[in-house]
């Protein structure tokens, strides 16, 4: 007879505590969802306290709209929740909290204590649980808001415990969630003391790069460009900082969507791949990007943290991002957006929502509208889900017309130029002022230093410029142009010249023909182990042609020698720009050195090499003078 009796429903203080391993996975994970309440409730000065790297106690407390006796008595139950009321809000949420998770899930691996009231009421409502469980609650004096306090967190849990990191490292997680979320809501105040000490005092903040620089300082914020795209459904807009400007890691990376701080990895590729080429390898940039969309077209119900999302249609959301941010970064240059950054409304459009979900009080910001957001070229914002869908940017392959009539660029070769090409100017706002980046061209020509760095005064500084840097931006550009064109121009040699191969190479080699071809090389087999060339690439001189063809050869190695990828295209675009271009080391003329600060003007991306090393170094006048102790 089989045994009875073997599933059974876990106790409900089992089940919370199961909840509330996946809500509550750090300190840091309460502290986010406490504020989140703040923010809803419609707080405008938030204050966090922490002890003990929030193990010892967790406190926040807001002045927004409160509780009723009623309610507060309620929160605590798992699935409690002021947002939501039937299953049709769920697709569209525009609140920060919507699970009713969060207290209870506090509340069952903690000593929870709290304090509301609302602006009518005579006095407040406190309320103590323990492990879950309500022990306590009266009436308390108190202003109109919440506090909640949570100690010794996890005190029931020890395994829990254990695996939580140093005092100043989960501080440290404290400090960057509270920062997330305070770059988002500039306006609100918040303040942040841990073990008595203040970490952050952030007043309100009348413009988001005001909010920077509060958090970031002003060496940050003026390093920012402003940038904005606007459609039909979608809005793309922040700051992302120049490309002379890195960090060793990706803690400067702030991705929104709808106001909600996310770590997206699809957002992050789009950053990582539009700063291609501008970065040395292992180093990241500085960027606050924010995206809106309708509610529906993204889930936020996928994680019970609610830090991951999900997109209805990620691959328009990738393209808006990378091909807005890539177009700002072709020409960084700072401008004033028509709705500027400093205006931006840091609720978007969460109050849109019924009050009675969200229990927003009157006097919010009003939602952003689009059409806010219109190019300053004149005309209304493309709309970045169009564009993404329309592949207007996308060269067909397989049909397109040869330069050279019988060369034909292989399939990878153009996809380069489709991504990382320049944008059409109703994608992004047009910049408008050049004051901040140089326009190297027109600044006083000092000579050459080293017969290798150009050296140009500005009014404020000098400027050391890297020629083969610049040299190397400016003939990677044009060979990029040329091969999204039909393929690189091929200069034909007076003789044809044969080129040894070595045994084990020449299989890939004979392979990698067509892809050659349309870099510039006219190859032909000549023998089972060697190659006649007949044309180099015409913007080098023919006698750098054949060597430029070894170390392409050497260079790429033989494994992606044939490859007909985007990305295997770009490396050997770079390889050719990097040898084809003037070395340090190399005496330049007056005329040279002006033509290559010319040619480097117009040339997008100018202020790094392909591979992402700076052009240019600057030292200002007040470096210089403190340097001689003026």
């Amino acid at each position: 007879m089989a045994e009875s009796g073997i599933i059974q429903v876990l106790p409900e203080q089992v089940a919370s505590q199961i909840a509330a391993g996946e809500v509550v996975e750090r300190p840091a994970s309460a502290v986010k969802e406490l504020i989140e309440n703040s923010l809803d409730a419609g707080a405008r000065r938030l204050s966090i306290e922490v002890a003990g790297g929030g193990r010892s106690l967790i406190a926040v407390g807001d002045d927004g709209c409160g509780m009723s006796p009623a309610d507060v008595r309620l929160c605590l139950r798992r699935h409690a929740t002021s947002k939501i009321r039937t299953l049709a809000d769920l697709n569209r949420i525009r609140s920060f909290g919507f699970r009713g998770e969060a207290l209870a899930s506090l509340a069952s691996v903690s000593r929870l204590a709290v304090k509301t009231r609302r602006a009518q009421d005579p006095c407040g409502m406190m309320l103590r649980a323990l492990g879950g469980d309500m022990v306590d609650s009266a009436e308390c004096a108190m202003a109109p808001g919440t506090r909640v306090e949570a100690r010794d967190l996890f005190f029931n849990t020890p395994a829990r415990l254990k695996f939580l990191k140093t005092v100043a490292t989960e501080q440290a997680a404290i400090i960057d969630c509270v920062q997330r979320l305070a770059l988002a809501n500039f306006e609100a105040a918040f303040s942040l003391t841990g073990d008595e000490r203040q970490v952050l005092e952030l007043p309100p903040a009348s413009a988001l790069l005001e909010r920077i620089r509060q958090l970031f300082g002003d060496e940050i914020a003026r390093a920012l460009l402003a940038f904005e795209a606007a459609g039909a459904e979608m809005t793309v807009r922040g700051f992302a900082a120049h490309s002379q400007i890195s960090f060793a890691g990706a803690r400067m990376i702030f991705t929104y969507v709808n106001q909600r701080p996310v770590r997206d990895r699809l957002l992050a590729r789009s950053v990582s791949q539009a700063y291609a080429g501008l970065l040395p390898r292992g180093r990241y940039p500085a960027v606050m990007l924010f995206v809106e969309l309708p509610a529906r077209e993204v889930d936020v119900n996928v994680h019970p943290m609610k830090t991951e999302i999900r997109f209805r249609r990620s691959g328009a959301v990738f393209e808006a991002v990378y091909r807005v941010l890539r177009d700002r970064l072709a020409n960084q240059v700072p401008y004033a957006p028509p709705v500027a950054a400093n205006e931006w409304s840091g609720k978007s459009d969460r109050e849109s929502t019924s009050p009675d979900l969200n229990r927003a009080p009157a006097g919010m910001s009003a939602p952003v509208r689009a059409d806010d957001f219109a190019t300053r070229a004149g005309g209304a914002a493309q709309p970045l889900d169009a564009q993404a869908k329309s592949g207007g940017l996308r060269l067909i392959i397989d049909n397109a017309p040869s330069r050279h009539g019988e060369v034909r660029v292989p399939a990878g070769a153009r996809e380069p130029m489709a991504e990382q090409g320049q944008i059409e100017s109703g994608a992004a706002v047009v910049p408008t002022r050049s004051e901040a980046l140089p326009c190297y061209s027109e600044l006083r020509l000092l000579g050459q230093f080293l017969a290798g760095y150009i050296v140009l005064e500005q009014d404020d500084g000098l400027l050391l410029v890297d020629q083969h840097a610049a040299h190397e931006r400016v003939t990677f550009e044009k060979l990029r142009a040329e091969l999204a064109g039909g393929g690189v121009r091929v200069q034909a040699r007076l003789v044809a010249e044969p080129l040894e191969l070595s045994a084990a190479g020449a299989g890939e080699v004979l392979a990698a023909l067509p892809a050659l071809r349309a870099l510039g090389f006219d190859v032909e087999p000549f023998g089972p182990r060697s190659i006649v060339v007949k044309g180099t690439p015409a913007l080098f001189a023919p006698s750098e042609g054949l060597r430029l063809l070894s170390d392409l050869i050497e260079g790429v190695g033989e494994e992606g020698l044939a490859a007909d990828s985007a990305s295997a295209f770009e490396l050997k675009l770079k390889l050719i720009a990097c040898h084809g271009s003037i070395r340090v080391g190399r005496a330049l003329t007056e005329p040279e050195m002006r033509r290559l600060l010319e040619e480097l003007d117009r040339a997008p991306f100018k202020t790094n090499c392909p591979h992402g090393r700076p052009v240019h170094i600057r030292f200002g006048l007040a470096q210089i003078e403190r340097m001689f102790r003026r």
